[in-house]
């Protein structure tokens, strides 16, 4: 079984178990480029109110998938164009910041200028599918808008999630990787740096969180979207370069 087969599985698991536990926690779902960021804000949330919050992420067309096959997910967080094409029946929709594209080089690499991965030293690109990633559609459109398309063609690796490039830059099987500030600066210590894209180059990326009209715990979410506002919130945000 392929490697999104299990994921999707897994996915699916989870969701049940939690489907068990509904009464008692809020449940927030996201994409899994926003892991480190949800994880945070879900414990100051927990330790402020004393309200469990259960995190589920994945690929975001295999969360609202079962989302719509009737999970129960009281808040999703990710791309407003996204959510909006995947049309989940929302109650409201509240920005939580916006989305930033770098290029992140692997230890021993260095680049100066996103030109730089013309160059033949640079001999492998790390992408998100476009399809499934936000930051794929992004980087595509940054590699397409800045000229560099055509010189990168043959190097690009194309994978399914944010993740899985940060994975692959890690590892060093790849000198180079398109994805989102938020992970290059979790992984900072571990590359050789990032470059932040010229916003310019791709359309808005606007991370939003859906309440979901069907939401087991409604009183719940208004309290944790009430918390987003809050300085503390607020300074989580910033600080995973939202």
């Amino acid at each position: 079984m392929r490697a999104r087969s299990w994921q999707a599985v897994l996915l699916a698991c989870v969701l049940i178990l939690l489907a068990g536990g509904a009464a008692q926690a809020l449940t927030i779902a996201a994409g899994a480029g926003y892991r480190r960021p949800v994880d945070e804000l879900s414990r100051r949330f927990q330790t402020d109110t004393g309200i469990k919050v259960d995190m589920v992420y994945g690929n975001m067309g295999q969360v609202t998938g079962q989302i719509k096959a009737g999970a129960p997910v009281d808040l999703m967080l990710g791309d407003q164009a996204f959510l909006e094409k995947s049309k989940l029946n929302t109650v409201s929709v509240t920005l939580v910041g916006r989305g930033r594209l770098v290029l992140a080089f692997a230890k021993g690499v260095s680049l100066a200028s996103p030109q730089d991965l013309a160059q033949p030293r640079i001999k492998r690109l790390a992408m998100p599918d476009q399809a499934k990633a936000i930051y794929g559609r992004a980087g595509q459109e940054f590699l397409t808008r800045s000229g560099l398309a055509p010189a990168v063609k043959d190097k690009l690796l194309v994978v399914g999630t944010v993740p899985q490039v940060t994975t692959y830059l890690l590892s060093g099987e790849v000198d180079a990787g398109l994805l989102n500030l938020t992970d290059a600066l979790a992984i900072k210590d571990r590359i050789g740096g990032y470059l932040e894209i010229d916003p310019k180059l791709y359309s808005p990326i606007r991370i939003v969180v859906g309440f979901l009209a069907t939401a087991p715990q409604p009183d719940q979410a208004r309290r944790f979207l009430e918390f987003l506002a809050s300085p503390a919130a607020q300074k989580i945000v910033a600080a995973h370069g939202l």
